[in-house]
């Protein structure tokens, strides 16, 4: 049974190649003495999809457009199913890119081809060990006991006085603004010249 290509609620027209593309990522060493490399496997790489296709009209680009750059500028990972890709584990995908052309000699058509990748969910943070920060409870307390005025950092270790660590500067800024307190004056007579 032929399954026509949709990336989430859309269908794409005009679909004339449907490709795929997969790699492993393979570490390359060299290893000094020895004929040929060694090679460290990383993992399959993401597999890409990329469907290229033409249409006609300006109300099949039109529509085309407007779907393709929601689907686009939404982010979002959609549903992917096309027969090509029956026995993998492709299941959602991102667009990652597309491109669109006006062929010279055929003003009422367009070529497009657009890349999907593979979407694989993130894995969740690590938590630290031992360390039970209770994030999970609701933070907007703070504002109802009136404790977003509190000075944790205060709690948490001493905090130095800025005045202290600002003296040093004020005594150079004091020596630099008596040695240029004349310079505006090196310029009197070139105003003079000037004006």
């Amino acid at each position: 049974m032929l399954v026509r290509p949709m990336i989430g609620e859309w269908e794409p027209r005009g679909i004339e190649t449907v490709a795929t593309a997969e790699a492993r990522h393979l570490v390359r060493m060299p290893v000094p003495g020895l004929a040929g490399d060694l090679h460290q496997d990383l993992g399959r790489a993401a597999l890409a999809v990329t469907l290229s296709g033409t249409l006609a009209g300006d109300e099949a680009r039109d529509g085309f457009l407007e779907s393709l750059r929601e689907q686009f500028a939404a982010g979002e990972p959609v549903d992917f199913v096309a027969d090509i890709l029956t026995d993998s584990d492709l299941e959602q995908v991102l667009i990652r890119d597309f491109r669109l052309s006006e062929v010279a000699g055929s003003a009422d058509s367009f070529r497009y081809a657009i890349t999907l990748v593979e979407y694989t969910e993130p894995p969740e943070p690590p938590g630290l060990p031992g360390l039970d920060l209770g994030l999970d409870v609701d933070l907007g307390l703070d504002i109802d006991l009136g404790l977003d005025l509190l000075d944790l950092p205060g709690l948490l270790f001493d905090v130095p006085s800025f005045d202290d660590m600002l003296s040093p500067i004020g005594t150079a800024a004091e020596s630099l603004k008596s040695a240029l307190g004349g310079a505006g004056s090196l310029l009197d007579p070139l105003n003079a010249i000037l004006d």
